[in-house]
């Protein structure tokens, strides 16, 4: 089970860097892409941890969730802030 597992876990992070370049490719929104990003490298971190329950793939989930956290945060930040300024958010469509 342990040898399926090291198997799946840099297929998913190979996953997950194509799904992330296939988001911001079609999307062009870094605020899109990102999560999409970090939520299956999380995903791969949690199956690695699953696997074999060490300090560092303890640390390694923690500081993808870390990052994650912070990352989406600053993009609820900015977010907030372009629409404080007048201008129209880039995903909600103009009214007719």
């Amino acid at each position: 089970m342990s040898s399926i597992i090291d198997m799946a876990v840099p297929l998913l992070v190979a996953v997950a860097v194509l799904i992330g370049g296939g988001v911001l490719a079609t999307t062009r929104d870094v605020s899109a892409a990102l999560p999409a990003l970090l939520d299956l490298l999380l995903a791969a971190g949690l199956l690695r941890l699953g696997a074999t329950s060490t300090w560092q793939t303890i640390g390694s989930a923690a500081v993808v969730v870390l990052i994650r956290r912070i990352v989406s945060f600053g993009i609820a930040t900015s977010h907030r802030s372009r629409n404080t300024d007048g201008r129209r958010s880039v995903n909600r469509p103009r009214a007719r």
